[in-house]
């Protein structure tokens, strides 16, 4: 099986018909233009001509000429939610695994497995090449929607390739705050895409346990902490204590030493320190427990903490050694990368205790023994620098042969219209009254637009969940942004609930009809009638689905579906106005819109699965 997308074949469709016309159009641009000029376009002629000193249009059309007569080429594999179901013997499959893992991929003729080829119209415009996806091929697609269901838009192309996506590292005894979720939610959406491409991926949660931090909390909760108070309400309580000991510190910065030789007291096994320490991690991890239930944030595969690496630390110290990278300095333990423009990298501080640098280069070393090819870290934006050094040092040490080996994906920051939130300040909002807000407002939606809805909480919840997520994963990953309430949960405009709702909405026209599904012949529809603009449009708007997602994949970019999603979504609102479904009149149209509205219904809950947002059929 291999997976193919409309747009690879026809990459590979180009470099076929230069291959027989003596010409190498191999790394030809293909890209999406306005619809009215067709579903792809390439500048593959220009530069050509250019190399061979001819006019565009002479070369433009030798092309088009060879490509039509390779794409209306003898029935091949057809494409089925992504994949391309070839029927080959087992050698040749082997075969062609083999060329495509080395870059020269077989081009079989006739892709979509129907006479007359892929494509109504190419066209030579201006020197570019122009392609108009058939009717014929656009309604195939839709049987292959509601044929793969929920597997529409999967592929293999990941080859069952271990990833490790870390995400969701909350620090213990501190409340989760939606500045912490952003890493969660990114994070949980983009191991769901990889999922979806075939990659073999698992999620490590990484808590921070272990740190100086700690330390200072130690030494506040024994001048300040009330146990009694504090067991009543453990994190609340903690985060208080952790708020007095920084303004204590603040007044008198002496402080911070004897914050700073608990922890050492820590790291060197103290009875007392570990006592209170497996303590605080017990407490909060009932608190995130919670928030996985409230956010719908997937339980991750590993949670390899920062103390998991405690008895695995000396063994990378002693590799630092060994490689000479390893230096004294006032005390200190250092690796020097200042001439990569990276300053000094601390490894273990002059009071002897271990940092989060050495803590992330065991962390490294030791996922890779695991079997993991890559490790994508989605940590903020704050961090570039430390993940910059811990990568350089793993490349000095020979763990990391590749770039693509260790990922930072970098996020901007998220602050409330009030300003930027911190724990050490005590001016956040916590993740819990965050959503329970959501949840309430939701909820007095619901009950305006739709007082009979039964099961209203749950609903409301689904919404709520939906309405944070979608307004963090619509912006790119890399801007700061500010979380707006009204603008989130709104029913309107580009919102995770305005998807949700058009989900809901067919499921509702679904009803009025009474439709039951059936299989439905597409294309006995298609050889007698011409589909008007509205219809075509979000035709091709489906199809475009399994491209998106492998788009979002390679850049790693969850907004790149919902972007997508709203685009959908707004083509079938256009069409539902403007053109009769349950009204019309003649039985095989009436039939075949009802299963087009089934299709976007299905490719709308697949592309909010894959940002960890549900999709109620009900609102």
């Amino acid at each position: 099986m291999l997976s193919e997308t409309t747009k690879s074949y026809l990459e590979k469709l180009i470099i076929q018909a230069g291959k027989e016309l003596g010409f190498n159009l191999s790394g030809a641009t293909i890209t999406a233009p306005d619809v009215k000029f067709g579903d792809y376009s390439t500048n593959v002629a220009l530069v050509l001509a250019k190399k061979e000193k001819k006019s565009p249009k002479e070369v433009a059309v030798q092309i088009i000429k060879k490509i039509k007569e390779i794409d209306s080429g003898s029935p091949s594999p057809r494409i089925k939610s992504g994949v391309v179901e070839s029927g080959m013997t087992v050698s040749e499959d082997k075969e062609i695994d083999s060329e495509r893992k080395s870059g020269m991929i077989h081009l079989r003729r006739g892709f979509g497995g129907q006479a007359g080829g892929v494509f109504e119209k190419i066209e030579e415009v201006k020197g570019f090449i122009n392609f108009l996806l058939s009717q014929k091929f656009l309604t195939s697609q839709l049987s292959q929607i509601l044929e793969s269901k929920e597997k529409y838009g999967s592929s293999n192309i990941g080859e069952g390739e271990k990833v490790l996506v870390e995400y969701f590292q909350p620090n213990i005894t501190k409340p989760l705050h939606l500045g912490h979720l952003r890493t969660a939610m990114i994070g949980d959406s983009i191991f769901r895409i990889l999922s979806f491409l075939g990659y073999s991926a698992e999620s490590d949660t990484h808590l921070g346990d272990w740190g100086t931090q700690f330390g200072i909390l130690l030494y506040g909760y024994k001048e300040y902490g009330d146990p009694k108070v504090i067991e009543k309400d453990p994190i609340a309580e903690l985060n208080k204590l952790y708020v007095k000991v920084n303004s204590e510190i603040e007044k008198n910065p002496e402080l911070k030493e004897k914050g700073k030789a608990e922890f050492v007291k820590l790291e060197k096994g103290d009875k007392e320190n570990r006592e209170l320490w497996k303590k605080f991690v017990e407490w909060s991890w009932k608190e995130f427990e919670v928030i996985y239930e409230d956010f719908g944030i997937r339980k991750h595969d590993h949670n390899w903490s920062e103390s998991f690496f405690e008895d695995k630390m000396p063994s990378v110290i002693e590799e630092l050694k060994k490689k000479g990278l390893l230096k004294e300095s006032e005390g200190a333990q250092i690796v020097d990368l200042e001439e990569f423009n990276l300053g000094v990298a601390i490894i273990i501080k002059s009071d002897g205790g271990t940092t989060y640098l050495l803590r992330d280069l065991a962390t490294f070393i030791y996922r890779k023994q695991q079997g993991f090819a890559r490790q994508l870290y989605v940590v903020d934006v704050r961090q570039n620098h430390t993940l910059a050094q811990t990568f350089k040092i793993l490349e000095l040490l020979g763990q990391i042969l590749n770039p693509a080996e260790a990922i930072h994906i970098s996020y901007g920051f998220l602050a409330l219209p009030e300003g930027a939130m911190s724990s050490r300040k005590g001016t956040m909002v916590t993740a819990n009254a965050l959503i329970k807000e959501a949840e309430a407002q939701a909820l007095s939606i619901i009950k305006e637009k739709n007082p009979e809805l039964k099961n209203k909480e749950k609903v409301a919840r689904q919404v709520a969940a939906g309405a944070v997520k979608y307004f963090d994963l619509s912006h790119n990953i890399k801007s700061d942004i500010v979380f707006e309430m009204k603008k989130a949960i709104s029913f309107e405009g580009d919102t995770g609930p305005y998807l949700q709702y058009t989900h809901a909405r067919i499921f509702g026209i679904l009803r009025k009809a009474n439709f039951q599904f059936s299989i439905f012949n597409f294309q006995s529809i298609s050889n007698y009638k011409m589909f008007n603009e509205q219809e075509l449009l979000v035709m091709r708007k489906l199809h475009q689905f399994p491209e998106i997602v492998e788009r979002a994949a390679i850049e790693l970019q969850p907004n790149i579906v919902c972007n997508y999603l709203f685009e959908l979504s707004q083509s079938f609102n256009n069409f539902y106005q403007n053109v009769p479904v349950i009204r019309e009149a003649d039985d095989a149209l009436r039939a075949f819109r009802l299963n087009l509205i089934v299709a976007t219904a299905q490719v709308i809950k697949n592309g909010l699965s894959l940002l960890g947002i549900e999709a109620p059929e009900e609102m």
